[in-house]
């Protein structure tokens, strides 16, 4: 696929997803996070993350969003989302419905547990991990401070698989109505584009369902089937 073309949905989920996910701008997100959850202001978190040698620009920046724009950066309204989801905003409204029919620590069990985890921690990370979900679960306010430590982990998983769909020629054959059996290099998968689902390890032993992330699969089916439109499902139980 040719990078000048514009409306290439990998090329531009990929480009998309990278402007979120620079990976010095992920480390400061993940580190201000915990200085804010700490207690810090933002004054004092931009002093911290400049004593840990980030520029002081990517500081400045990923402290505003920490604290002026935490509601904003996260659209978690939406009765929609897109089968193959580009942005943090997309997965939002999934995590919440599935904080809110799993207990806390259920909820961190399937995120941070693992072969395919999307985040990978120790005992002491679970415990933390733990707190900000029964706290999400509690209030608005500890529920946007959930979304805000987990939106670099959800949007690096995204990224990470929308390039490997992009390095790797598939074959695509159609298993019935909005099914298809897609063949890489690495395996093979039956994803159904209707309920943005896949039979991969990955994706069921990763919990992707309960936060609303796609595969490679998933994502290489929906960009040969339908390349040039943001497929959508209505949320269900």
């Amino acid at each position: 696929m040719s990078e000048n073309n514009t409306n290439d949905m990998i090329y531009n989920w990929r480009n998309e997803l990278k402007s979120h996910n620079d990976g010095v701008v992920v480390v400061a997100q993940s580190q201000a996070t915990k200085y804010k959850n700490q207690g810090f202001d933002k004054s004092e978190v931009v002093e911290l993350l400049a004593a840990d040698n980030f520029d002081l620009e990517i500081a400045n920046r990923v402290a505003s969003k920490l604290f002026d724009n935490v509601e904003s950066s996260v659209e978690n309204t939406a009765v929609e989302v897109a089968v193959v989801p580009t942005r943090y905003s997309d997965c939002a409204p999934i995590i919440e419905k599935t904080l809110t029919k799993l207990s806390s620590k259920e909820f961190v069990k399937r995120l941070c547990t693992g072969p395919y985890s999307v985040i990978k921690t120790d005992e002491k990370g679970l415990s933390q991990w733990q707190r900000w979900a029964e706290l999400a679960k509690s209030s608005r306010v500890g529920m946007d401070n959930l979304h805000v430590a987990l939106k670099p982990f959800i949007e690096e998983t995204l990224l990470n698989n929308v390039l490997i769909a992009e390095a790797q020629f598939a074959e695509i054959k159609t298993s019935s109505k909005n099914k298809y059996v897609v063949s890489m290099k690495r395996g093979s998968a039956v994803v159904d584009l209707s309920s943005a689902s896949s039979d991969s390890e990955k994706y069921i032993q990763g919990n992707y369902a309960d936060f609303g992330l796609a595969d490679e699969y998933l994502v290489k089916a929906a960009d040969t089937v339908s390349p040039y439109q943001r497929l959508k499902r209505a949320l269900t139980d």
